[in-house]
């Protein structure tokens, strides 16, 4: 059966290897706090394209540490209050391009795109914490303390650009939904788990999950690897191993799910070589609300059709 991990009837049965850590929640109930309270400036520059029944947007924000955050915002120009879906993009990646994003207004959708900090997109980088920077930015900032940390800022980005969907023209704010792919099906999920107002969540092959069994399993390639350089160039005798764990627990987003409200659709593809099947499962096996879990024996980490076909129904169920 699976191609990569364990066999699918042991996936049905793993919960994960990160614990929660006991102020999990405090820790990022208090960086919500502080992303409600912050100084929000939304500047709004429309885009001209000749569609009769959409406006476009390109939004920039600066986040809590002043890095500047840009996104693509799609709205339909006929209707007053809209559902609105924020889409998180995979790692490196960036938004998708406005034809793609243009689906949502079909559906009498608006649609925010953000561009994740330091990646394939508009938005600018940062600095994330002390420390060896060679590798992906997932990992930087390892040896400094957690709210330093690049997947720190990448998960409160997410909030930030939450409160920027229910403050832009137009939003309808009782149908908000999150959808993501790889890194961004993780950061749906913590927004979901923060902001008990989000209706749906979807996650397509989700990422930022279960770190110590990525690391079992040498997952050390597209966006994990920098976890692997930090360990040999920095602590090669794994003194530090406990220390960096619990600081990834942190950040994981297996421990968010069980704080999930929404009613969430997911998919996992067994032959997945960057974010491994069981720590998805994990994930999965932690959320405690409404949940459906779509499993694709010979797909990988990639784009669907059949998924899009299942989330195509989901959106428009009531």
């Amino acid at each position: 059966m699976p191609g990569v991990d364990v066999s699918l009837e042991q996936l049905r049965q793993y919960l994960g290897r990160d614990p929660m850590p006991e102020h999990f929640e405090f820790f990022w109930e208090k960086s919500k706090q502080k992303v409600s309270a912050f100084s929000l400036r939304i500047e709004e520059e429309a885009v001209e394209y000749e569609n009769p029944k959409l406006s476009y947007f390109r939004i920039t924000i600066q986040a809590t540490d002043q890095v500047w955050l840009r996104a693509k915002y799609i709205r339909p120009k006929k209707k007053t209050q809209v559902p609105m879906v924020i889409a998180f993009h995979d790692y490196p990646g960036a938004s998708r391009g406005w034809f793609h994003l243009s689906r949502y207004g079909a559906l009498g959708f608006g649609v925010l795109a953000p561009d994740a900090r330091g990646q394939g997109g508009m938005s600018e980088s940062g600095q994330s914490g002390v420390g060896p920077t060679a590798g992906s930015l997932l990992f930087q900032g390892l040896s400094d303390i957690p709210e330093n940390m690049y997947l720190y800022h990448l998960i409160e980005d997410s909030f930030l650009w939450i409160e920027v969907a229910k403050r832009l023209s137009g939003m309808d704010d009782g149908s908000l939904y999150v959808y993501g792919e790889g890194q961004g099906g993780g950061q749906a999920i913590a927004c979901a788990a923060l902001y008990p107002e989000i209706e749906k969540c979807i996650a397509h092959y989700p990422m930022l999950c279960d770190y110590k069994r990525v690391w079992e399993m040498d997952f050390d390639t597209n966006g994990y690897e920098g976890l692997t350089y930090f360990f040999r160039w920095h602590d090669p005798e794994h003194k530090r191993e406990k220390e960096i764990f619990e600081k990834l627990a942190l950040m994981d987003v297996k421990n968010f799910a069980s704080m999930v409200k929404a009613k969430v659709l997911m998919s996992t593809g067994l032959r997945d070589f960057v974010s491994p099947p069981s720590a998805q499962f994990a994930v999965f096996h932690a959320l405690a609300c409404e949940k459906r879990h779509l499993v694709y024996p010979k797909h990988g980490h990639e784009l669907n059709n059949f998924f899009e076909n299942e989330y195509l129904k989901f959106l428009l169920e009531k």
